[in-house]
């Protein structure tokens, strides 16, 4: 049974990053913008660090200030890091980047998901923006409005104009008919937190293992700047499932001395903290992101190896982009949802995204390779990049999301 029916211009369903950036681009443009969010109320996080973290690039912490969700977010639970280590397994393999190499103060932000979710919760509401937490898609269907939403509750919404934000699983793209090619990683994920013996440096570090990459990232200075908060990392451990199962087996102890050795000790002894997590590691990328209507941004268009951080990133630049597009529709007097004005959405973002999925792959497989002729001129080409300090900063400026066809949103001071 129906309980009301909201009317609006634009319907986001879910409520994630991508999602709360796309709502906050368009909370000043004049559309009425209501949020789906099948999770409930975002909270800001307090106490230990939350498991699930992003590396944010220059770009998408210029997007969040420009929307104001950076400066929700308190200090103490921001992380930035100036130096990242990268390295092969076998210890031959070794890159550096340093921010003072690029005259900047940061190479990029640890932050976690749930406080940057709740930055974006808390900038948008306090606008005309409407985000309904626990409000859990039942039906999504055509109609003469353009798309009509029905929730679990039998509350309903409709818009001329439907934005998919609601992750790899999405029930968006399913609707609009759009076939999601995927590629099995092989691999799962041990994610959550460590204390170590030495202190971080504010240094991003991965190194490469034959049966995955290991990412420790540095994570915030604590709510009151303690001491030991700069023995804290975030560990993404990157396996095979079944070498990921005899770990998950394993006692405390045992397991601690197993990522310590993983890590070769390089932030002394590494002491595992609360519940380890296990994620599905997949790559997927719609066919089409957009339909009559309609557009998908972050995860439900494209879901990235996890391996350089960039997942995230690139949702956020779908909903900068798309918002762009919109807003540039409306000036030359279109429909906010022309046809055009997707189709340009779709021309600027698909390409990247395109290449930064293959590139992931590609260095997935590339260490994951055996072969000694492989691993030697591979190693060599770290060695030769680390050496060169233009073909290094090169590779910095791209981690940062430095250079291409960004939006408006991204670049630094929008007005």
């Amino acid at each position: 049974m129906t309980l009301s029916l909201t009317e609006s211009d634009v319907l986001i369903v879910g409520g994630g990053m991508a999602g709360g950036l796309m709502a906050a681009a368009l909370m000043h443009s004049g559309l009425s913008v209501v949020v789906l969010d099948a999770a409930p109320v975002p909270q800001m996080p307090a106490g230990a660090a939350t498991p699930r973290v992003s590396a944010l690039t220059e770009a998408s912490r210029h997007m969040l200030e420009n929307v104001g969700a950076w400066q929700q977010l308190p200090p103490a639970r921001i992380q930035p890091y100036d130096r990242m280590h990268v390295w092969d397994g076998d210890g031959t393999g070794d890159v550096r980047f340093a921010a003072q190499d690029l005259h900047t103060d940061a190479l990029g932000w640890i932050v976690e998901n749930e406080a940057l979710v709740a930055a974006l919760y808390q900038v948008v509401t306090a606008s005309r923006v409407q985000w309904q937490p626990n409000a859990r898609t039942e039906c999504i269907r055509r109609s003469e409005q353009g798309w009509r939403v029905t929730l679990a509750d039998g509350r309903e919404y409709c818009a001329p104009m439907l934005i998919g934000a609601d992750g790899a699983r999405s029930a968006v793209r399913q609707v609009a008919g759009i076939p999601g090619t995927g590629r099995d990683t092989g691999h799962v994920a041990i994610v959550g937190s460590a204390m170590t013996a030495l202190p971080h440096g504010a240094c991003a570090r991965q190194r490469f293992i034959d049966s995955g990459p290991l990412a420790l990232l540095p994570l915030f200075t604590g709510e009151r700047g303690e001491p030991e908060a700069r023995h804290q990392v975030s560990i993404v451990w990157s396996l095979w499932p079944a070498e990921a199962e005899r770990l998950m087996a394993l006692d405390d102890a045992a397991f601690d001395i197993a990522l310590t050795q993983a890590s070769t000790g390089c932030l002394g002894d590494m002491q595992f903290q609360g519940r380890r997590f296990v994620f599905p590691i997949q790559e997927l990328h719609a066919s089409s992101y957009i339909s009559e209507g309609l557009a998908l941004i972050g995860d439900a268009a494209h879901v990235v190896h996890p391996l350089a951080g960039q997942g995230i990133n690139l949702g956020l630049l779908d909903a900068a982009v798309l918002a762009e597009e919109m807003l540039r529709a409306r000036q030359r007097g279109l429909p906010h949802c022309h046809a055009s004005a997707l189709q340009r959405y779709e021309r600027r973002r698909r390409g990247h995204n395109a290449l930064m999925l293959n590139a992931m792959h590609g260095f997935k497989v590339l260490f994951e390779a055996s072969a000694p002729p492989v691993r030697l001129v591979r190693n060599m080409g770290m060695n030769l990049v680390n050496r060169l300090l233009p073909a290094r900063n090169l590779f910095a400026r791209q981690a940062m999301g430095r250079g291409g066809d960004l939006p408006q949103l991204a670049r630094s001071k929008v007005s």
